[in-house]
């Protein structure tokens, strides 16, 4: 393993990835018919959507306790949004505009500079 590999980094940067796909699966439910307004907040969806959502806010408190700095961590959830634009697109055919690329180029390009200083 590499010397500088750290762990806790890498469950920071799940974090957002976790906190993406609880963002599908409750926009998922929120787009669909519901029997009653019960079951719009105690469906399976919305319980495991809610479930990784604390995973992932738990991942990110714990990277953040361990080793990851305030500075670093911020720049790492940024990447949240291209996980979102990514799993939009598969799971809810929304159209990758240029707009949305070129916005997220900008948040790639602002990680790499970060990362270069």
């Amino acid at each position: 393993m590499h010397a500088n590999f750290n762990p806790w980094v890498l469950m920071f940067a799940l974090s957002s990835f976790i906190a993406a796909l609880s963002q599908m699966l409750l926009k998922k439910s929120a787009s669909e018919h519901h029997k009653n307004v019960i079951f719009e907040y105690l469906n399976v969806k919305v319980i495991v959507g809610y479930g990784l959502m604390f995973l992932g806010m738990f991942c990110c408190i714990f990277g953040y306790s361990k080793s990851v700095t305030l500075q670093a961590g911020s720049v790492m959830e940024s990447i949240g949004n291209l996980w979102v634009m990514i799993l939009s697109f598969l799971c809810f055919r929304e159209p990758l505009t240029r707009n949305k690329i070129l916005g997220n180029l900008l948040i790639i390009a602002g990680i790499v500079i970060f990362n270069l200083f």
